[in-house]
């Protein structure tokens, strides 16, 4: 098959998104497939690949670093006129935030459209794939399809859009209704719909009510290589390593720095260093909060390479997972967690969190609640238990955990739905 893959985000930058379809396209390739990718253009220089990438920058952002270091921590107060510009720049950014539609890569859409345009009268492909988070990859194809050669359309969608209030992508108040409306209509237009929980095909069954078979849950992809060898060496110091993207409203650390705030006045002789890898974006002023705690060393590393990732969740003692304020959303990281083999403290703020369901079954997890406001004795006294004596999981229950992910797994589903017979939920026809 020909197949076109519209995604803003993908390798080198640092996103789940980018990681799963970049080793999907790798896989399709090597199946024998004709790929190509559509995406947003980087600074950092991509590495090669046996499939075609067109990258298109975008007029508003321009090309996007892959990384983002960490702020850097200094004692030199800038200028006024540092300050002056950098209030500037915040306030700007505020404004942007407040106007722009359907979310940050808006720019992005219509350089896109052209060269999806041109591409598709190119190749013809037999399937064209849209991906989000961010949704301006689905209004990509839904602008060209009407004037392009005959493809059929399967939207993927990571995180739902309309619905999604911490942090929304859009503002609800301008854009709240007509949100709904287009993501209603490309659900409908498309041919097949590829979701990655149960939660979320069942909230967009409640909403939109796609056609019975149209729908395929498509689980998380394990885009991490395997695990190196522990090399840590035993200093009496517990590492706990949380890897991922902070949101004040939506994935706080701070109901976990002040478990380990406690925890650490209750045990005074127990010794730990909690590491945040990845943005912290609104949560730098949470994490200061800890910067020189007698109770608590926190660690902030900002984005880096994921082989620095990957070395530091082979040689922390536990990780760390916050779940989502939202019944639909997996963190991509709970899988890659339980790939690594490690003890893992989960830390849920809602009833339904999803990550609960995730590692129902992990043989090494403890989970603290903050649905129930400050930490109990009892709770103390069992976390205090398991970071001292934690169950140990079989190197055989991660290598499942690794197959069941893996990117021959996930493609494999992929090509399951878009071989379905398509007079089910077909958009042949639709405008």
């Amino acid at each position: 098959m020909k197949i076109l893959i519209i995604t803003h985000s993908f390798s080198p930058e640092l996103t789940p998104r980018a990681f799963r379809w970049a080793a999907i396209a790798a896989r399709l390739t090597k199946l024998g497939h004709e790929v190509h990718v559509l995406c947003a253009a980087q600074l950092q220089a991509p590495e090669e690949a046996e499939f075609e990438v067109h990258r298109v920058a975008d007029p508003i952002l321009k090309s996007r670093p892959a990384t983002v270091p960490a702020p850097a921590s200094s004692d030199r107060r800038g200028t006024w006129i540092d300050t002056l510009k950098s209030w500037t720049r915040s306030a700007f950014r505020t404004l942007w935030r407040s106007f722009y539609w359907p979310d940050y890569a808006c720019g992005w859409i219509f350089p896109a459209t052209r060269m999806a345009r041109s591409l598709s009268g190119t190749h013809r492909f037999d399937w064209v794939i849209t991906t989000s988070h961010p949704f301006s990859g689905h209004l990509v194809w839904w602008l060209v399809r009407r004037t392009s050669a005959p493809s059929r359309w399967l939207v993927d969608i990571g995180d739902p859009y309309s619905f999604m209030r911490q942090p929304s992508p859009f503002n609800r108040r301008l854009y709240g209704l007509l949100s709904y409306w287009v993501e209603k209509r490309v659900i409908a237009l498309a041919d097949r719909i590829s979701v990655t929980t149960h939660a979320t095909a069942s909230l967009y069954q409640q909403n939109f009510s796609p056609a019975n078979g149209k729908t395929m849950v498509i689980p998380p992809l394990l885009s991490l290589p395997a695990p190196p060898l522990r090399t840590k060496q035993e200093d009496g110091i517990l590492d706990l390593v949380f890897v991922g993207t902070l949101y004040r409203n939506l994935r706080s650390p701070r109901y976990l720095l002040e478990c380990f705030s406690v925890f650490g006045q209750r045990f005074p002789e127990s010794r730990f260093r909690l590491h945040f890898y990845g943005a912290v974006n609104d949560c730098h002023d949470i994490l200061a909060e800890y910067a020189d705690h007698p109770h608590v060393t926190v660690l902030v590393h900002g984005l880096v390479d994921r082989a620095v990732v990957l070395h530091a969740m082979a040689n922390a003692d536990f990780l760390l997972n916050i779940g989502n304020h939202s019944a639909s959303q997996l963190g991509s990281k709970v899988i890659e967690y339980m790939a690594m083999g490690r003890p893992i403290v989960n830390v849920v703020s809602i009833p339904d969190d999803i990550s609960l369901d995730a590692l129902s079954s992990y043989p090494s997890c403890f989970t603290i609640s903050a649905r129930t406001g400050a930490i109990s004795g009892d709770t103390l006294s069992l976390l205090a238990q398991f970071l001292l004596n934690p169950p140990t999981v079989l190197q055989e229950f991660a290598e499942d955990v690794r197959r069941i992910y893996s990117a021959e797994e996930v493609t494999a589903q992929y090509l399951a739905l878009m071989a379905e017979d398509l007079t089910i939920g077909s958009s042949s026809g639709n405008s």
